[in-house]
């Protein structure tokens, strides 16, 4: 019986909080814990009050409590980090906290599978194509309470996954727009995507019989939304084909809005539930009704990627006049989350930008190559394409036509200005900058959209996390995972003064994780290091001293809007009613067979037991007609348990040993004489 739901959007998820949580949530929680033992002597049950009621009752009286003390101490305490920019001070053991939530499953029967299930998300990006395997527990419900915490939005669905089951190829899913008949587009599609299909398979090879039941998801980004939208379709199509092909290509369900290209809204809403999932700051405030409750103490996200750059966060004062998403996490609850998108401001758009208009412009030489490469020219390929008036054609302009040209850099000495001028240009500042001011009363970042300010100095209420391109840039230049923004200018400086020899050999000397696999991509990092700080600072408005936090990896999780957008595809899924799986004990006629049983078992241990040490018994056995007529008395398993003599021993064995009770018998029973 499946119970179908529509009022699953977004999911309430828990996870332990990131190690460089502050020490007020660990106090807190102390506090808590206090809270909880006191009220456990001041209220004691009553013998004759339900179980369920006082648990209730308690659980009720705790959550006011943390909610009293969240409020008391919420300006008085810092947020997340202690050390300030100037001051660093050394994280310690003791300075890391954890947040451990156990919750014990119901006891049930096995269920076919085991006890968990999986799913795919194949994250189709501008680099690349990925495929991540997820596990959680099944969707099923057991009793009533499930029902009750499904409706309230308090049971619901957490993914986990490992490194290990992730899977990438390249290069992006866009590139095989240029095949444009039908046949040739679904074999380079099949053998595209056919080994992360074979990867999946060959890491749940132990469950194939339930492949049948694991969704797999294909969510395409940036790249696939540079596409004209005929080609967007075209290949989609292809793709769902090729899914529903059950014998020979997918064995996984598969519906087909299972795979589409996804706005760049959804990316940056995915991408901030995929941070705060994994930083722990969803689950304990999604459960009720109204707004999310503390929702200042979540994180905002900023997202790099190839084609596309994302920003989602929570205007603190929940006034936003545009791109509002509106969240649901589980129950009743949502938050108010600013995202925004933008397309070709990923790492690699914006590369292709510069060049298209530096080679529009009739120029061949870029100014963000590294200097000292004796004029050796790094190849660029690009359809875009501009004007005579240096405006961008559109992809579907007949004059958009793909070209390849040779960019230098031919300068003896690095010219730093003109690389930023030239990268500070990219990020249209001027595009309806007028209207945007004046509809918007100023509040606009670039590209003439709309956007709350940020913060220019770090509060416990203004964190943010910036992911993927903004974590390589910051390793790559040596800032660690934290850096006020004016310190990637400087760093920036003094990586673009190296010669092309230097910048190799500083690339080979990197220690740290950051280090370039390609030269194609070294030969680009001064540009990226530079364009990071554009965005930052002259983009979204950081100021000069706010600390930009990095992650690529929190708690375990691989940051990314796959995580967020699975975390919502699995609580879509309907829920399942098996109240026949719940063990509810010994049923009734499980336990009338015991008592038969042992009734049995006790009656031939007496009855053995009185055979043997009654030989009265005994024989009144023996010479019973049950005894004789049906030959029990000849099987030798049997004499021997009631520990009968030899057949021919019988008769005279028993009757001496009764005429001795006789004799002793007649005995006791004689008159005494006395004598005088």
């Amino acid at each position: 019986m499946k119970l179908l739901s529509a009022t699953f959007f977004f999911p309430c998820v828990c996870s332990s909080e990131f190690v460089d949580s502050s020490r007020r949530r660990r106090n807190l929680l102390s506090n808590v814990e206090i809270l909880v033992d006191s009220s456990n002597i001041q209220h004691q049950r009553h013998p004759l009050e339900d179980v369920k009621s006082w648990e209730l009752f308690r659980q009720r009286s705790q959550q006011e409590k943390q909610e009293q003390l969240i409020r008391s101490n919420h300006d008085a305490t810092p947020h997340r980090h202690l050390a300030s920019y100037v001051t660093v001070q050394e994280e310690t053991e003791e300075d890391v906290s954890y947040t451990i939530q156990h919750k014990k499953t119901k006891r049930h029967i096995p269920f076919a599978g085991g006890d968990t299930t999986h799913g795919m998300m194949i994250d189709a990006g501008s680099q690349g194509t990925r495929l991540h395997i997820y596990e959680w527990d099944k969707r099923f419900l057991l009793d009533q309470e499930d029902l009750l915490q499904v409706t309230k939005g308090l049971k619901l669905s957490i993914p986990t996954s490992d490194s290990r089951w992730t899977d990438k190829y390249l290069p992006g899913l866009d590139v095989f727009a240029v095949h444009k008949k039908p046949e040739k587009l679904k074999q380079a599609l099949a053998e595209y995507l056919g080994p992360l299909i074979d990867f999946a398979k060959q890491v749940l090879t132990e469950k194939q019989d339930q492949f049948h039941t694991y969704p797999i998801f294909l969510k395409a980004t940036g790249g696939m939304r540079t596409l004209p939208q005929p080609d967007r379709v075209r290949l989609m199509n292809t793709i769902r084909e090729l899914f529903h092909d059950h014998e020979n290509f997918n064995p996984f369900a598969f519906e087909d809005e299972q795979a589409r290209v996804i706005s760049g809204e959804e990316e940056a809403i995915y991408g901030w539930v995929g941070v705060n999932f994994a930083k722990g700051t969803l689950i304990d405030d999604s459960v009720g009704s109204g707004v999310g409750k503390n929702p200042e103490l979540t994180y905002g996200m900023l997202e790099m990627g190839g084609a596309s750059t994302q920003i989602a966060f929570f205007e603190n004062n929940g006034d936003l006049m545009a791109d509002l998403f509106k969240l649901q996490l589980g129950g009743s609850r949502h938050w108010n989350v600013y995202t925004h998108s933008y397309l070709y401001f990923g790492i690699n758009g914006a590369w292709t930008r510069l060049n298209g208009q530096l080679y529009g412009a009739g120029k061949t030489e870029n100014p963000c190559l590294p200097i000292g490469g004796n004029g050796k020219a790094m190849q660029f390929k690009s359809w875009a394409t501009t004007d005579e008036d240096g405006n961008f054609l559109p992809r579907s302009d007949p004059g958009s036509v793909m070209y390849a040209v040779n960019m230098t850099n031919s300068a003896t000495e690095f010219d730093f200005d003109a690389c930023s001028q030239n990268t500070y240009e990219l990020l249209n500042e001027e595009t309806n900058k007028q209207f945007c001011d004046f509809e918007m009363d100023g509040s606009c970042a670039f590209a003439g959209i709309y956007q709350p300010p940020l913060p220019q100095v770090n509060k416990d209420i203004d964190e943010f996390i910036a992911t993927s391109n903004f974590v390589d840039v910051f390793y790559f230049l040596q800032l660690g995972e934290r850096a006020a923004i004016s310190e990637i200018v400087v760093a920036a400086k003094k990586v673009c003064s190296l010669s092309w020899t230097d910048l190799q050999e500083y690339n080979a000397n990197l220690d740290n994780g950051g280090s370039v696999d390609d030269l194609h991509t070294l030969a680009q990092m001064c540009f990226r290091s530079i364009f990071v700080y554009q965005i930052l600072r002259n983009g979204w408005g950081f100021g000069d001293n706010y600390v930009m936090t990095v992650a690529d990896v929190i708690n375990g999780q691989k940051m990314g809007w796959a995580l967020g957008c699975m975390l919502y595809e699995i609580n879509t899924l309907p829920w399942e009613f098996h109240p026949e799986f719940l063990y509810k004990g010994r049923s009734w006629w499980q336990i009338t067979l015991y008592v038969i049983l042992g009734t049995l078992v006790g009656s031939a241990t007496g009855f053995t037991m009185a055979m043997r040490m009654s030989k009265k018994f005994n024989k009144a056995v023996r010479e019973s007609v049950f005894f004789r007529n049906t030959g029990i008395a000849k099987n030798p398993l049997v004499r021997k348990s009631l520990a009968l003599p030899p057949l021919d021993e019988l008769s005279y064995l028993y009757d001496d040993d009764e005429k001795e009770e006789d004799e002793s018998a007649a005995l006791s029973n004689k008159p005494h004489v006395r004598y005088s």
